[in-house]
């Protein structure tokens, strides 16, 4: 009888002991996933940001949020970091897009096209300070002087696909992208073309680094 009992207590401390590892493996396990969603949405968020940085043409600002708060306090901070990049080197190519190519920019005052390259970094940490998911890629832009101001042609990743059509890339070399310019007399009568173009060499985004859990 005493040998049973000592069986059955041994056998709950065991079984307790293995509900207790496994719930708390369980929650490590939700904690990391709702880092992984939040590191995605504050890349997005980022992106967003430095857009509308170009169109304010202002310098975007860190952007610092609690993502996930009980009754503990914040469980989950995610700090963003937006950084002015340049495009890296790559070998000489013809092709185009997606690789090193020449593409023609409309450089007409009544529409200035550029560039703008930025390197967006996401870091998630916890109440503790740990690091729990990070997330960093370059993204670009062609820029204008009139709304839209700015529109993302292309990421180092399919992170963005959602906000770029499938992750199209930039083709402003192509006769269906390329943006003319006409004047048009106000008494009517024949346009006079008015085009600037300004070629540029442009290369490929380096490869951003995988999730870091």
């Amino acid at each position: 009888m005493l040998l049973r009992t000592m069986f059955l207590l041994v056998l709950v401390t065991v079984l307790g002991e293995t509900i207790v590892h496994g719930a708390a493996s369980l929650a490590l396990a939700a904690l990391r996933q709702r880092a992984i969603d939040t590191a995605r949405i504050a890349f997005i968020s980022g992106t967003r940001a430095a857009q509308a940085s170009i169109a304010q043409a202002v310098a975007p600002a860190p952007i610092a949020t609690c993502a996930f708060a009980d009754v503990n306090g914040c469980e989950i901070n995610v700090v963003t970091t937006i950084t002015p990049a340049a495009p890296s080197a790559a070998p000489a190519s013809t092709a185009c897009p997606g690789t090193p190519c020449t593409v023609e920019l409309q450089s007409n005052s009544a529409v200035s096209e550029s560039r703008a390259t930025f390197l967006i970094s996401s870091v998630v940490r916890s109440a503790s300070g740990a690091t729990l998911a990070v997330r960093s890629g370059t993204v670009a832009f062609r820029t204008f002087a009139t709304p839209p101001y700015a529109a993302i042609i292309g990421g180092s990743d399919a992170t963005l696909d959602a906000l770029i059509g499938a992750g199209a890339a930039d083709d402003a070399g192509a006769a269906n992208t390329l943006i003319t310019v006409e004047y048009q007399p106000a008494t009517g009568g024949a346009t006079t073309a008015g085009n600037v173009w300004q070629p540029l060499v442009e290369s490929p985004a380096s490869a951003a680094p995988a999730w870091e859990p």
